[in-house]
């Protein structure tokens, strides 16, 4: 008698790779819309990154040009 199942369909090596295609791009899609979205969601976001850049900056300078 045969299980049918959802049982371990390829055991060995896993899926194809025609199973597989297309899937780093959902990936990347999903990522980059999430990211735009934090940067047009609160009005200050771009601000707030220009002024931590800017710290950033200004901490790295000090830090080169400390004797």
């Amino acid at each position: 008698m045969r299980s049918h199942g959802l049982k371990h369909r390829y055991p060995k090596y896993g899926a194809p790779s025609s199973c597989q295609h297309g899937a780093a791009l959902v990936e990347y899609i999903i990522i980059a819309f999430l990211f735009v979205l934090l940067l047009v969601a609160g009005p200050n976001v771009m601000h707030q990154l220009a002024l931590a850049l800017g710290q950033a900056y200004q901490s790295f300078v000090f830090v080169l040009s400390a004797p």
